[in-house]
């Protein structure tokens, strides 16, 4: 009964958090924000469009 009620909270209550494209800052870097506030800067070579929600898992982000 106790991994049931586990499974359904994992499913229920889903941990990617979606990120907003609030703006363009420059060639493939986005200025990006949750609804709770989170903010993050990302360089990727994807073309995001701003208002547009993403998850970070599927954005290909550079690291330097």
């Amino acid at each position: 009964m106790k991994k049931l009620i586990i499974i359904i909270l994992l499913f229920a209550f889903p941990s990617c958090v979606k990120y907003q494209v609030i703006q363009k800052l420059d060639d493939n870097m986005y200025h990006l924000a949750t609804t709770k506030g989170n903010i993050a800067v990302v360089i990727t070579p994807d073309k995001l469009k701003v208002n547009k929600f993403y998850k970070l898992k599927h954005i290909n982000i550079i690291n330097d």
